[in-house]
This record gives structure tokens, sequence and C-alpha cells, in this order.
């Protein structure tokens, strides 16, 4: 080598230097472009493998927020059903409440009724006034299912006059 060296000039030294420097240069651009090559083949393998896997990501999302959404309703429709069952209770109570007070209110109208009907059989007529509130407390008792006793005391009041005796 040093016989080689020996041999050449400064500037065929120069030359060959400047060429071995071109050379390397090129082998190590061209290094670097089939590794950009390769690598631009894998990053679109990778990208696929990506998506592939976001959409397995997704699906198990969705998959997970049915089940939370499905324990969630189910949850919802327990309870729903449990105060559905508690409203159910009160109601009945209520009704049975009303019930008893339409009835108590019946025979509250029948026993005013029916005292009324004595008092003014022996006064012997009956205002407008009260014969018109007698009226009202009737329908009120027909209208709570009263029976025909009180319809047969009303007929006979009707009957009265409306102005005192002379």
């Amino acid at each position: 080598m040093i016989e080689l060296l020996s041999a050449l000039t400064v500037e065929q030294l120069l030359i060959y230097l400047t060429l071995i420097a071109i050379a390397f240069k090129a082998c190590v651009d061209f290094f670097f472009w089939c590794k950009n090559l390769y690598q631009k083949k894998f990053d679109k393998d990778h990208g696929k493998l990506n998506k592939e896997e976001l959409l397995e990501q997704h699906y198990e999302n969705c998959k997970n927020q049915y089940v939370e959404s499905s324990e969630k309703y189910n949850n919802l429709e327990e309870k729903i059903d449990a105060l559905t069952d508690i409203i159910d209770k009160r109601i009945s109570g209520i009704e049975a409440q009303l019930i008893r007070l339409t009835e108590s209110d019946m025979h509250s109208a029948k026993g005013w009724i029916v005292e009324k009907h004595h008092s003014l059989m022996k006064q012997g007529w009956v205002d407008d006034f009260t014969m018109d509130t007698l009226e009202k407390r009737y329908a009120d008792y027909i209208a709570e299912n009263g029976n025909s006793y009180v319809g047969g005391l009303m007929s006979e009041l009707r009957k009265l006059p409306h102005f005192p005796p002379e």
C-alpha cells in the first residue's frame, strides 16, 4: 500500500480520496434510501394494524358501554317496579279512605235530610232557601249512591207549602 501511495502524485491521491469519499457517501445515501423505503412500507402495514386495533378497541368499548347500560337499565327497572308497588299500595289506601269519606258524607247527608224532614213536617211548611239546600244535599246523596228512602222523604218535603200558614 505504501508503494501505491508513493507512486501517486498528490493530485492523484486527492482525486482517489475524493472518489472514495463520493463512493462512501453514495453507499450511505443508498442505505438510507432503502431504510426509508422499507420504513414507509412497514408504516403502512403498521397503520393497518393500528386501524384494526382501533376498531377492535372501539368494539370492546361499545360492548362494555352496552353491558353497563343494560345493568343500569335493569337497576332502574327494578327501582321503578319497587316504586310502582309503593304507589299502588298508597293509591289503594287513598281509595279506601275516599270510599270511607264518601260513605260518611252520604250518611251525614241522609241524617241531615231526615232531621230536616221531621222538623219541617212538624212545622208544616218549608222556606225556599231550606228547600234549595235540601235539594243540593239530596243531589250529593244520590251521587254518592244513596238509597230511595231519602227520595220518599224529599217527595214529601216538595209537597209542603213554601210560605208559613196564615
